[in-house]
């Protein structure tokens, strides 16, 4: 591309589409980055919605308590899950799944987002799930493309729906970047067909925290959304008993995601293995309190199988907590050689925590090296600024392929 320096790139504006409830898994990573992005110096609107996360969703509104609210546009409309249980009301229930509500109230919140998005000239979208879905993301991306407007979009999770239409996913190759936080993932979204050229490996951010003097004398654990699925609960519940009958009893705090399904058979099952005396049960932390709860840690078991462990991952690292977890999906990414790895059996698992607990695996090394790659790796303001630095690029491409379509292919 041949730059004109006679003219001036835009300013750029950019609109976030995220999650923005406070105390939750994407919304905790939506909030930090886009502070560190303010403390770059960028003009960033947030724009959110309602689904099953907010407290309020039942009456299809938004608690402005419920948000981080500085230059943010909510859109309340009525969130309509893919598979209503019972507990939405048989009429409400039937309605929903004949119909398919889902889909479109879905597309109306993506025509909403490119409402709000588009007094900006880049629009982010955290892509998740839910109101955060590919359905909303693809009716906006079409709406941005026709506008020129540029978008960025972050996928976290893949949608079961663009797995069932992957014709669908072309809309991504319409995107000036496409990022994810792991190989794992990038691998999954090229397998739906979209161009590995598009796809950058960034790494999941976290707030690097100031070592406090407290004494390590738990363990830590987290469910996410699901904790009976994906995330080796079963096992590491027989792994708890197998350190009880060996005269090995530890602490085990688990935290888990606003709205978490299988909590109460989660309890149940504890129960059945007589270890319920062993684990203490909380709700999402947030700011210092995830960083003390971590720090208060002697280490955190990722017995994951599946879904995504970037979260309590770079918890772990960033609060210089040792990681017993398994190899699976984007942990060995992270973790590298410093990981004290198992193979998910409760056997596996047990074994680690016994070495921790005589001291055959030196906690305070690995969480120090931990601590180190995660400053150099995972700061997110240190991220953010290298975002920043993208959007800048990606508004000086605007610029000049408005201002001359010849030197800008």
């Amino acid at each position: 591309m041949t730059v004109n320096p006679t003219i001036a790139p835009l300013p750029v504006r950019l609109s976030y589409i995220g999650c923005w409830y406070k105390n939750d898994m994407y919304s905790h990573n939506c909030s930090k980055m886009v502070d560190s992005l303010r403390q770059c110096g960028m003009e960033v609107e947030v724009i959110t919605s309602n689904c099953r996360c907010f407290k309020s969703a039942q009456k299809f509104t938004i608690s402005q308590d419920d948000l981080i609210n500085t230059n943010c546009a909510a859109i309340a409309i009525p969130h309509a899950p893919r598979n209503p249980g019972k507990s939405q009301g048989t009429l409400k229930r039937l309605a929903v799944k004949t119909l398919r509500l889902d889909i479109p109230l879905a597309v109306l919140r993506g025509f909403l987002y490119y409402k709000r998005a588009r007094r900006t000239n880049i629009i982010h979208f955290d892509q998740v799930l839910e109101a955060f879905g590919c359905i909303p993301f693809f009716v906006l991306v079409a709406l941005a493309d026709r506008a020129g407007k540029k978008v960025v979009v972050t996928v976290h999770e893949i949608d079961p729906f663009q797995r069932e239409h992957k014709n669908l996913n072309h809309f991504y190759n319409k995107c000036s970047e496409v990022l994810v936080y792991s190989e794992d993932m990038k691998q999954q979204i090229v397998a739906l067909g979209v161009d590995p050229e598009k796809i950058k490996v960034i790494r999941y951010g976290s707030v690097i925290s100031e070592l406090l003097p407290v004494e390590r004398t738990k363990y830590i654990y987290f469910g996410g959304h699901n904790i009976r699925r994906g995330k080796g609960y079963e096992e590491l519940l027989r792994a708890l008993a197998i350190l009880k009958a060996k005269g090995t009893p530890i602490l085990l705090t688990i935290y888990v995601g606003h709205g978490c399904n299988g909590v109460s058979e989660a309890h149940e099952a504890a129960d059945r293995v007589g270890v319920s005396d062993m684990i203490e049960w909380r709700e999402f932390y947030s700011g210092n309190e995830l960083a003390e709860v971590y720090q208060r840690s002697k280490a955190c078991l990722i017995p994951f199988t599946g879904g995504s462990a970037r979260h309590p991952l770079s918890c772990a690292m960033v609060n210089a907590t040792p990681v017993i977890a398994t190899r699976a999906v984007d942990i060995p990414e992270y973790l590298g050689d410093l990981g004290i790895y198992v193979d998910g059996t409760a056997e596996s698992i047990a074994k680690a925590i016994t070495e921790a607990e005589t001291g055959e695996i030196d906690l305070d090394s690995i969480g120090r090296q931990l601590r180190a790659k995660a400053m150099a790796e995972l700061d997110c303001q240190k991220i953010a600024e290298r975002l920043s630095g993208m959007y800048t690029e990606i508004s000086v491409r605007q610029t000049y392929s408005r201002s001359d379509p010849q030197s800008a292919a």
